[in-house]
């Protein structure tokens, strides 16, 4: 069954950012306008297939309602293994993801009391500089290690589109996996800057956020741009350094928090 509530909407030419209309920025839940969270998932049409990057909205039916607008065979691939990017994975017979994220798939994330993939789909492993060809239309790999130890992005040369998951994005949480340390996540940050795009499209928001966003984070990461760091404690997790930067409602909005113990 396909729920109502999903719609999608063309982003570039055979690109389809898919969410739910059950919350949004709006009173309707379709605005593409920056403003609260939301749950995105991406289908990029290629001529021999398609690729749905995340299972990031939990509704009935994501698979087929991008089936169905994609009219081909369509693969599945996961920017990482934190349990509100994969659901009814469990569906799938077979998907994508880094191998460092396996483990979150088979194993859950008890801390917080989600539970793992079952049953587990056929995994194939990504790595780094991977080309995913669906057919005049590649779309390139980029491992980012941080928010999870296996978090990638997908970079749509084409359209000058980077599908940013939650690395590259208005909202971060960084050091819970433990693996990498804030300096080496600026230094890919910085390299990122290198890649041939114009724009990035997170799995949390629908606004287009253009690739000065990655200097804005940058920025406050680093303590060049003045925002307020707080510090606040998770019960069970441990304590995180928090910081807002802007205003909900527009582009240049960033926020992140990091643990420090």
């Amino acid at each position: 069954m396909i729920s109502e509530n999903l719609f999608h909407a063309e982003i570039a030419k055979g690109t389809y950012l898919i969410s739910t209309s059950a919350f949004g920025p709006t009173e309707d839940g379709r605005s593409l306008e920056p403003g609260s969270a939301t749950a995105n998932s991406y289908l990029i049409v290629g001529g021999e297939k398609a690729l749905l990057f995340d299972l990031a909205v939990d509704e009935e039916g994501v698979y087929e309602y991008a089936k169905n607008l994609a009219q081909k065979e369509v693969m599945t691939v996961m920017s990482h293994g934190h349990y509100d990017h994969v659901y009814h994975l469990n569906e799938r017979d077979e998907a994508w993801i880094h191998k460092k994220d396996e483990y979150l798939l088979r194993e859950g994330m008890p801390i917080i009391g989600a539970p793992p993939v079952n049953p587990c789909p056929k995994l194939h492993e990504l790595e780094d500089g991977d080309m995913i060809r669906l057919g005049n239309r590649n779309l390139k790999v980029i491992h980012i290690p941080g928010h999870t130890p296996g978090s990638i992005l997908l970079l749509d040369e084409n359209t000058g589109i980077l599908f940013s998951g939650d690395t590259g994005a208005r909202r971060l949480l960084f050091g819970v996996s433990g693996e990498v340390n804030l300096d080496d996540f600026c230094k890919s940050l910085e390299r990122l800057r290198q890649e041939k795009f114009q724009v990035m499209y997170s799995a949390h928001d629908r606004c287009a956020l253009p690739k000065a966003h990655i200097d804005l984070m940058l920025g406050v990461i680093r303590k060049e741009v003045e925002a307020e760091w707080v510090e606040q404690t998770m019960p069970g997790v441990g304590t995180f350094m928090t910081v807002k930067y802007g205003r909900e409602n527009e582009v240049t909005y960033f926020d992140m928090s990091r643990l420090v113990d």
